[in-house]
């Protein structure tokens, strides 16, 4: 049976380019790296970019349709693996991993067939660290942080909520010293968010916690602009940002 992967996606630069990279987080957890010591890429010149290289909506259908076409040509079942994308400069780049490589070009000319509007390049070398992956296509911590974000945005959805409606939302720091809490807690309330932390908690590590709201909407396009300022705040005061909650407002519109 085919893995269906983690996939999730998020915005980055790429030589000082906007980027997008879309990925399956769990495939190196998932699927035995060494067999696969090979990486293969195959680079499609979108036709239709947006001016700053990103792909346009214009776009998305057949670009959508290119990859339902030609990445199951490139990696038959046990034949290798699809490790995620980055669109950037005008173009999508797929990288893969392989067995071996020595059919790849060959076998990219094949799959693209599928798809003759467009034009392309493939290649390949030897990658058994994994660096591509793990170095290049796998985010930071910030864009993880980023990732949950919208998998909380989405697990609101879910219960009904319309995302349009402001509450209190709560957030929640951890720090290895009470001075520290206590700073990150005075330069929170600068950015307006009121204070109800517990005296300590103690989840394992004795850390001291905070606990902080304020009133926002949790929407796709505004939540990491409240969150995110937290998380950086959190790591400069040397702990760390663990995350929010909110009350769901289901059928608010």
């Amino acid at each position: 049976m085919a893995r269906e992967g983690r996939w999730n996606f998020y915005a980055l630069r790429v030589d000082d380019q906007p980027a997008s990279i879309y990925l399956d987080l769990n495939l190196a957890d998932e699927v035995a790296t060494d067999e696969y010591p090979v990486m293969a890429w195959l680079r499609v010149e979108m036709r239709e970019p947006r001016d700053d290289g990103l792909s346009s909506q214009q776009e998305f259908d057949a670009l959508m349709a290119l990859e339902d076409r030609v990445i199951p040509l490139l990696v038959p079942d046990g034949d290798g693996v699809y490790a995620g994308r980055n669109t950037s400069s005008g173009c999508r780049d797929f990288y893969f991993y392989l067995p071996q490589g020595d059919a790849w070009d060959a076998q990219v000319e094949r799959a693209m067939r599928a798809a003759p509007e467009y034009r392309y390049q493939s290649g390949y070398r030897p990658d058994p660290a994994w660096s591509t992956y793990h170095r290049f296509l796998y985010p930071g911590p910030r864009a993880r942080e980023s990732m949950e974000n919208r998998d909380v945005c989405a697990a609101l959805e879910e219960q009904g909520d319309a995302l349009r409606q402001p509450r209190e939302i709560d957030h929640w720091a951890a720090f290895p010293s009470a001075t520290a809490r206590d700073e990150f807690l005075q330069k929170a309330a600068a950015m307006g968010f009121e204070n109800r932390t517990p005296d300590r908690y103690d989840d394992g590590e004795r850390e001291w916690g905070a606990q902080v709201f304020r009133h926002d909407v949790p929407a796709y396009g505004t939540i990491d602009d409240i969150c995110l300022p937290l998380y950086d705040l959190a790591g400069e005061c040397g702990g760390h940002y663990d995350g929010w909650e909110c009350e769901v407002l289901a059928g608010a519109s």
